[in-house]
């Protein structure tokens, strides 16, 4: 179980902000860090040097991966790929209780943001199901072999947004939970064409904000 958690635990800072891409920080200073032994610690490592979250250089350290316009266009290409295909079978049969599951999600988490916009865990929360509505559209095409490999990409644009998002939070947040609600009407009405157009829109969104650009 503490092998999980400092995996998780270690996840989290590094989607946080708290460990930076690019920053070096020790096993040491990684199990100070989480509060767990070294142990755990080396576990969760292999881990996400296996999910190239993480560089290992012996003598030197553990380097938070940084992201470059390439590797970020990459990641945001694929998303393309996998995310247009994936709306157009979730808008044209996912069945109505999913829709309206989904975006009972999406609103209840836009007014927690809009009721306590400085709340810290509010803003965590809403984070967590913008990710998710992403997720389920994904997971709907049941693919375990997909959704694995969506989610190691995922893992990487979360690190690289990491620093350039976490101090636009506020204003970026809203808008993209009520891009994901605009989504859902069109799925709603079973409007493939206009699901599959705003859904390439957020993410290019995502794209701007990665590259630390101004969205359009």
């Amino acid at each position: 179980m503490m092998r999980t958690d400092a995996y998780r635990e270690f996840k989290k800072r590094l989607f946080s902000g708290d460990l930076k891409p690019g920053q070096f920080v020790s096993q040491r200073e990684l199990a100070s860090l989480i509060g767990v032994p070294l142990n755990p610690i080396r576990e969760a490592i292999r881990q996400l040097e296996c999910e190239k979250l993480i560089n290992v250089y012996p003598q030197k350290g553990i380097q938070i991966v940084e992201g470059d316009p390439k590797t970020i266009n990459d990641a945001h290409d694929y998303r393309l790929l996998l995310e247009k295909t994936a709306i157009a079978e979730f808008a044209a049969h996912a069945p109505d209780g999913t829709v309206n599951r989904l975006r009972d999600a999406c609103e209840t988490a836009l007014r927690a943001l809009e009721d306590t916009p400085d709340g810290a865990s509010v803003l965590n929360t809403s984070l967590e199901a913008a990710w998710d509505f992403h997720e389920i559209i994904i997971d709907h095409l049941e693919n375990q072999i997909i959704s694995h490999h969506y989610r190691l990409n995922s893992a990487r644009i979360r690190l690289f947004r990491s620093y350039t998002y976490r101090s636009r939070i506020k204003e970026q947040l809203a808008p993209s939970l009520r891009q994901h609600i605009a989504i859902l009407d069109a799925c709603t009405a079973r409007n493939v064409d206009e699901a599959t157009r705003l859904i390439a829109e957020d993410i290019e969104t995502s794209r701007a904000i990665t590259l630390g650009l101004k969205p359009s």
